[in-house]
C-alpha cells in the first residue's frame, strides 16, 4: 500500500515550488536557513541531506519527494495498525476469507486515509506536514510493537523510541506531539484490559505508562517554549520518575529523559547556524551575547514575532483588554468550518452534491468501523477516538482560527477577519483517522454479504471499490502536476524579480510575493542581484539589521532579460540603509507625527501629517529610500499595496511593479497612460516588454484560468491586470489591434467572471468602432 500511495503521490507531484511556506522551507534546506518561527530546524536538516542524497532533477521536485516518501511510509504504518484491529474483528471466520479480509480493509484503510485530500495536497509539495504524519504514523504503530511484546525487553525499548520520536518532532511540527495522549490512553486501556500476570511487571508497566505520559507533559511544555508549562511538565515527569522509582522503573525514567533530551537537540541546529549568517535567517538568534542569544533562541521557539492570540480570544480582533472574548457563534463558525474541510476530503474534484453525498457515504462507513473497532480492540479503539478528537476538535478549540477564507463574508464583511488561507492541513491527521475507520466499515460491509446468500456473496469483494472513490475523485483537485498552475509559483518569481532593473530593490508584502522569490534566488540562481525586502517582515528588527548586513550579490548578464542589458549600473558598496542597531531600536515602537513634517528624500520630498503613525516598516522604506534613490532602482511589487512609502507622486507602473522616478513623471508623456487604474501612470513602453518578451506565465495561457483554486486565482488576476491596463491604454489611443491582442492574453488569464464580462464588451466597443 505504502508503494501504491508513493506512486500516486509522484504521478501528482508538483514540478517545481508551490505558493505559501514551499519556497521559504525549499530555500533554506538549499542553503541551511532558518525558516519562520519555530524555525523547523530537522526538517531542514532531512530535506537538506535527502537532496544531497538524491541529486536527481530539479531541487524543488527532490524535496517534494521527500514528503512523497515520509507520507507513503505513514500510509504503510497505518496499514498495519488497521490490519492489527481488523484481524481483532475476522477472527470468527474462514481463515482463507479471515486473510482477505484483513488485508483488503487494511489496504482500503491505508489508502483512503493517504487519498484524503488535505493529505494529498501535503504529500506532492515541500511542508512539514508529511514529516508529521509520518511520525504520528510511526508513534501508533510502536504502541502497537510495546502490546505485542509486553514481558520481554522489547517493550521498553518501543517505547524509548515513541518519546524518541516525540523529542525529535519538535525540531518538526508540533502537530506529531499531538499523538501522546493516544497513545497514552492506548497504553492505560491495554493495561486495564490485559493487566500482566506477573505483580512486579503490572507495577513496573505502570510506572513506565507514567513516566511517558510526564515527559510528554515536559515536551509539550518544551515545543511551546512556555517557561510556565515546562515548570508543570517538569513536576510531572518528577511524580512520575519518583512512582516509577518505587515500581522498579528509575533506571527507564532516567533513560526517557535522556531519550527525549536528544530527540530534542536539533534545535542547537538553529543556535549554531544562525551566527553563520545564512541567506534566509529568520528571527536571527544570532546576537553576539551568549545570553541574548538564548533569549533569540526561546523567541524563536515561542514564535514571539508573530501577534498573540488565546483561546478565548476573539480572534477577529487584536489579543488585549479590549478583545470582546470568544463567542459560541464564533465557535459556531469554526466547526463548520471544519465540517466544510471535512465534506472535502472524500470528492473533492466533483460537483458540490456529489462532495455531499459521498461524504454521506465514507461517514456512515467511519462509523460502522469506529463501532466494531471498539467491540473488537478497545485499546486501538482509543488510540484511534483520542487522534481524532486531538486533531480535530482539539484543534478546533485550540487554534481558534478566523472564520474561513470564502466564507462568512455576511458576518464578518472585512477581509481582514477572516484566515488569508484555508487552513484544512492543520486537521489533516483527524481526516486520516476517519479515512481509516471508513476501511474498517468496508470490511464490516463486505462481512454482511458474506453472512447472506449466495448471490450477495459474490459482491462482497467489489465493495472494496469505494476505496479508491477519494483517489479518482480528488485527483484533479489535489494533483499539482497536471493544472495550469503547476509552475505558476516559480513563474510568479521569475517574473516579479525580473520587472526590477540590475541592482534593484523590490519592497514586496507576504508569503506569495516574497518566498518563490527566495527560492528563485537562493535554489535556482535568478536575480541574485535583486535586493528583496518583504513589508511583513520590516516591522522586526532581525530583518531590518540583515537587511543593512547583508551584501549586494552581482548581477548575471548572461540570464539579465533584454529588457534591462542596457540598464546596467556599478554595483552598489553601499549598504541598503544606515540605520544603527539603537535607530532600529527606536524605531521599532514606530513614530507618532506631532506636527505636519516636510522630509527630503535626496531630490524628493514628503509631507507628513500631524498626528499619522508610521510603522516600522514605513521608517525603513524611508531611510532605503533616502539612501538609495538615484543610486539604485527602487521598486514595489503590485502585490504590495499601494502606500510606496507616501511617495506615490512619483512612480510610475511598469509591468508588475511601480518604479520610483527621482521627478515627478511627465504626465503629458505619450509613452504613459495616466488613466492610475493601479494607483500610478502606467509606461506602456516598459509594460509591452516585460509582458510580451519577458514574463512567464506557467500554463495558464493555455489552459482554464476559471478553475483554479484560489491562491492560484489570485496571482493569476495580478497576472491579468497589466494586460487589462494597456487594453485600456490602446483602447483610448484607437490602437484597436494592440487592444484586441491584449485583451486576448488579459482573459486568458484572468479567473474573474466579472472581469472577463468587462474585457468582453470592451472588445464589442473596439470592434464596432472599427466597423464603422
Amino acid at each position: 500500500m505504502a508503494a501504491l500511495a508513493l506512486l500516486v503521490y509522484v504521478l501528482t507531484l508538483a514540478p517545481t515550488v508551490t505558493f505559501w511556506d514551499a519556497g521559504e522551507f525549499i530555500a533554506a534546506a538549499k542553503t541551511l536557513g532558518i525558516p519562520h518561527p519555530p524555525g523547523t530546524p530537522l526538517f531542514v536538516m532531512i530535506a537538506h541531506v535527502w537532496a544531497m542524497l538524491f541529486p536527481l532533477g530539479e531541487y524543488a521536485v527532490r524535496t517534494n519527494l521527500l514528503s512523497a516518501l515520509l507520507s507513503a511510509a505513514g500510509a504503510g504504518f497505518f496499514f498495519l495498525l488497521a490490519h492489527e484491529s481488523i484481524s481483532a474483528f475476522t477472527t470468527d471466520l474462514e481463515q482463507r476469507t479471515a486473510r482477505l479480509l484483513r488485508l483488503g480493509g487494511a489496504g482500503a484503510a491505508a489508502l483512503l486515509g493517504a487519498f484524503t485530500f488535505t493529505n494529498w495536497q501535503n504529500s506532492n509539495e515541500t511542508e512539514v506536514y508529511a514529516v508529521a504524519t509520518f511520525t504520528i504514523a510511526a508513534m501508533s504503530w510502536l504502541a502497537h510493537v510495546w502490546r505485542r511484546y509486553r514481558g520481554t525487553d522489547r517493550a521498553p525499548r518501543a517505547l524509548l523510541l515513541i518519546v524518541y520520536l516525540a523529542g525529535i518532532s519538535i525540531g518538526n511540527h508540533l502537530l506529531a506531539l499531538l499523538a501522546g495522549p493516544a497513545v497514552i490512553m492506548f497504553m492505560v486501556s491495554t493495561l486495564r484490559s490485559a493487566p500482566a500476570a506477573d505483580p512486579i511487571q503490572r507495577r513496573a508497566e505502570w510506572a513506565q505508562v507514567a513516566v511517558v505520559a510526564g515527559v510528554w507533559a515536559l515536551l509539550i511544555g518544551t515545543g511551546l517554549g512556555s517557561s510556565g508549562l515546562i515548570a508543570v511538565g517538569g513536576l510531572c515527569f518528577l511524580a512520575a520518575a519518583v512512582y516509577a522509582s518505587l515500581g522498579g522503573a528509575g533506571a527507564f525514567a532516567l533513560l526517557t529523559l535522556l531519550i527525549a533530551a536528544i530527540g530534542v537537540t536539533p534545535y542547537l541546529y538553529i543556535f549554531i547556524r544562525s551566527a553563520q549568517n545564512p541567506p534566509i535567517n529568520e528571527a536571527a538568534p544570532a546576537i553576539y551575547d551568549l545570553a541574548h542569544r538564548l533569549d533569540a533562541l526561546l523567541d524563536v521557539i515561542r514564535r514571539a514575532q508573530y501577534p498573540p492570540r488565546t483561546p478565548l480570544d476573539d480572534p477577529t480582533v487584536a489579543h488585549g483588554p479590549d478583545n470582546p472574548g470568544r463567542t459560541l457563534g464564533l465557535l459556531g463558525i469554526q466547526l463548520a468550518d471544519y465540517f466544510v474541510y471535512f465534506v472535502w476530503q472524500w470528492a473533492k474534484s466533483a460537483a458540490a452534491a456529489v462532495q455531499v453525498v459521498m461524504t454521506l457515504v465514507f461517514f456512515s462507513l467511519g462509523v460502522r468501523g469506529s463501532l466494531a473497532q471498539r467491540r473488537a480492540d478497545r485499546s486501538a479503539w482509543w488510540l484511534l477516538l483520542l487522534l481524532f478528537l486531538v486533531t480535530g476538535l482539539g484543534l478546533v478549540i485550540y487554534m481558534n482560527f478566523r472564520p474561513g477564507f470564502a466564507r462568512w463574508f455576511d458576518s464578518y464583511p472585512s477581509g481582514n477577519a477572516h484566515e488569508v488561507r484555508e487552513r484544512d492541513y492543520f486537521f489533516v491527521v483527524s481526516f486520516i483517522v476517519w479515512g481509516i475507520w471508513a476501511g474498517m466499515g468496508l470490511v464490516v460491509s463486505a462481512r454482511g454479504l458474506l453472512a447472506r446468500r449466495a448471490m450477495a456473496r459474490r459482491f462482497a469483494p467489489a465493495v472494496f471499490i469505494l476505496a479508491a472513490v477519494p483517489l479518482i475523485l480528488n485527483w484533479s483537485a489535489a494533483s499539482r502536476r497536471h493544472g495550469p498552475d503547476a509552475r505558476l509559483a516559480a513563474d510568479f518569481g521569475y517574473d516579479l524579480l525580473n520587472t526590477v532593473p540590475p541592482y534593484g530593490i523590490l519592497f514586496t508584502y507576504g508569503d506569495n510575493d516574497t518566498f518563490p522569490l527566495w527560492w528563485a534566488q537562493e535554489v535556482a540562481g535568478i536575480r541574485q542581484d535583486v535586493t528583496v525586502i518583504c513589508l511583513a517582515l520590516a516591522n522586526t528588527d532581525w530583518y531590518m539589521r540583515q537587511l543593512r548586513d547583508a551584501p549586494v550579490r552581482s548581477v548575471n548578464l548572461k540570464d539579465l532579460p533584454p529588457i534591462w542589458r542596457g540598464a546596467m549600473i556599478p554595483k552598489p558598496d553601499r549598504p541598503l540603509h544606515t540605520m544603527t542597531d539603537s535607530m532600529i531600536a527606536v524605531a521599532m515602537s514606530g513614530y507618532v507625527v506631532p506636527e505636519d513634517q516636510q522630509i527630503s528624500l535626496g531630490p524628493l520630498s514628503r509631507t507628513l501629517k500631524a498626528g499619522s503613525f508610521l510603522l516600522p516598516n514605513d521608517i525603513l522604506t524611508l531611510s532605503v529610500v533616502q539612501h538609495n534613490v538615484g543610486r539604485r532602482p527602487v521598486v514595489w511589487a503590485i502585490t504590495s499595496g499601494k502606500g510606496f512609502g507616501g511617495l506615490g507622486d512619483y512612480v510610475v507602473q511598469q509591468g508588475l511593479g511601480f518604479a520610483l522616478r527621482t521627478a515627478k513623471p511627465d504626465t503629458t508623456s505619450p509613452s504613459l497612460d495616466v488613466r492610475r487604474l493601479a494607483g500610478a501612470p502606467l509606461d506602456i513602453p516598459t509594460t509591452e516588454r516585460l509582458l510580451w518578451e519577458t514574463y512567464r506565465y506557467a500554463g495558464l495561457v493555455e489552459g482554464d484560468a476559471t478553475k483554479l483554486e484560489s491562491t492560484s486565482a489570485s496571482i493569476a488576476s495580478t497576472l491579468s491586470l497589466p494586460f487589462t491596463q494597456l487594453a485600456y491604454a490602446y483602447s483610448a489611443r484607437g490602437q484597436y489591434d494592440k487592444m484586441e491582442r491584449a485583451l486576448d492574453r488579459a482573459m486568458r488569464l484572468t479567473p474573474n467572471p466579472a472581469l472577463r464580462a468587462a474585457l468582453a464588451e470592451l472588445r464589442v466597443r473596439g470592434a464596432n468602432t472599427l466597423s464603422e
